[in-house]
């Protein structure tokens, strides 16, 4: 009888590591970092766990004996984990398992994976998942095996089908798992008004066609919904940075390449210059052929550079390739003609680039959901402050919203829904009692045959 664990992912929004056990077959569902958790014991750069007897030890990591690279004296019996998508709480803790333990997900998702890696070098060679050496090159050293959305490939005794979703990430999936014992829907993180929100509804369609005995689905956006789309974000910046003729900086995460892409098209409009971060900017270079967004030679396209005495390699592949590179003199000197990508930790910079008065600050991004995050907003206000920015929050979320969730779950029909990455899913478990299925909240580490 096939059976679910959930590791992760439960009362808590990300850290996703749910475990889909049938007939000799075991398969993770995603295997995420747990911020929140980790924010409790720990306090970036100064405090980080260097390997994962640090998170066992605090029962971050889930104790599953045989997986880990440090439990050297034990086998296991893990297939292989699925990755919806490249988000950090859905990904991050694969870099503590075993190398044989294989990956799985889009194409794009491990590129993205890959990009990123390489552009973040934190963690030791030995828990990373890729390098990049002037000597070696560019080496993965996990197994990451791309899959083809909607195609149905084997794994163990598995049938997996992953399906194109719109989520605030290129390249993300769900799935439909069909088991020996039973046929389970994964969901991942999705939602339907975003520039891709064809694809989530496709998902649906295909998840009802499947009439599966279990559907796992997020929930983040069960309380505080925010109902704005990416086309919203895109008419009011317009709107705000047409009246202005000075700086406006802005943040996002590096990974929203559709949120790049509507300030891109924002400051076309604005007739305005778009400054990008160098990291940004590399993972642009290496996703360049695979999906659509800037061109980085455009000559209304600048790169920033932060002052530096040395750069690593990911950063020489930049400087090599590319003569629009700028420094913070750069910057300060055509300032008022530029939308510039920033965050808080380049702050810094601010003394050289020394913004005008009437420059302002967008922040395009999800709210602070940790202490550490809260700590860093306000770092970032004092910033802001000190300079005379005002800010302005205009952001579309990644989640879907409350009556989209409910409506997916109305299609599907399934006989058992799990509700996870929710803080409320008591809140969430009420708003959807009137259909017709049974609803589970569950319980960390308990077993639930399907």
């Amino acid at each position: 009888m096939a059976e679910l664990v959930f590791y992760g992912g439960v009362n808590e929004i990300g850290g996703n590591k749910i475990l889909l056990s049938d007939k000799g077959t075991q398969l993770f569902l995603d295997f995420g970092q747990n911020f929140e958790k980790e924010s409790s014991f720990f306090h970036y750069p100064y405090l980080a766990p260097r390997e994962e007897k640090h998170l066992l030890s605090l029962n971050i990591l889930p104790t599953i004996p045989g997986i880990y690279k440090c439990d050297v004296s034990q086998s296991h019996n893990i297939n292989g984990v699925l990755v919806s998508h490249a988000h950090a709480d859905h990904t991050n803790y694969i870099r503590y398992l075993k190398p044989e333990i294989e990956v799985n997900c889009s194409e794009l998702t491990k590129e993205i994976m890959v990009a990123r890696e390489l552009s973040k070098p934190m963690y030791p060679l030995e828990y990373s998942i890729a390098k990049l050496t002037q000597s070696r090159g560019e080496e993965v050293l996990c197994k990451i095996n791309s899959l083809a959305t909607g195609k149905s490939s084997k794994i163990g005794t598995y049938d997996v089908k992953p399906i194109e979703t719109d989520h605030s990430i290129l390249g993300s999936c769900g799935y439909l798992i069909t088991t020996p014992g039973s046929s389970v829907v994964y969901t991942g993180d999705l939602r339907f008004h975003g520039t891709r929100k064809e694809s989530s509804w496709k998902f649906i369609e295909e998840a009802t066609k499947l009439k599966p005995d279990v559907l796992i689905i997020e929930g983040t956006n069960i309380v505080d919904a925010r109902v704005t789309t990416e086309e919203d974000v895109s008419s009011k910046s317009e709107q705000l940075i047409s009246k202005s003729n000075r700086l406006a900086m802005v943040s996002f995460s590096l990974t929203d390449i559709d949120r790049l892409n509507t300030f891109w098209d924002v400051a076309k409009k604005t007739g305005r210059k778009l400054v990008v971060p160098i990291k940004l900017a590399f993972m642009i270079h290496k996703l360049s052929s695979k999906i659509k967004t800037i061109n980085l030679k455009d000559p209304n396209v600048y790169i920033f550079r932060r002052h530096k005495k040395t750069d690593y390699e990911w950063e020489k592949q930049i400087l090599n390739n590319y003569t629009n590179v700028k420094g913070c003199e750069e910057i300060e000197k055509e300032q008022d003609q530029m939308i510039m990508v920033a965050s808080f930790h380049d702050m810094n910079e601010m003394c050289e680039i020394r913004p005008k008065t009437g420059s302002f600050f967008i922040e395009s991004q999800s709210e602070p959901f940790t202490e550490e995050m809260e700590l860093d907003h306000e770092r970032l206000l004092n910033w802001l402050e000190c300079y005379g920015m005002p800010l302005f929050n205009i952001h579309s979320s990644g989640h879907a919203f409350p009556n989209q969730l409910k409506e997916a779950i109305q299609k599907i029909s399934p006989k058992k829904v799990f509700l996870v990455h929710t803080e409320r899913p008591k809140l969430y478990a009420e708003y959807i009692k009137d259909i017709q299925t049974e609803i589970i909240m569950p319980i960390l580490g308990q077993r639930y045959s399907l």
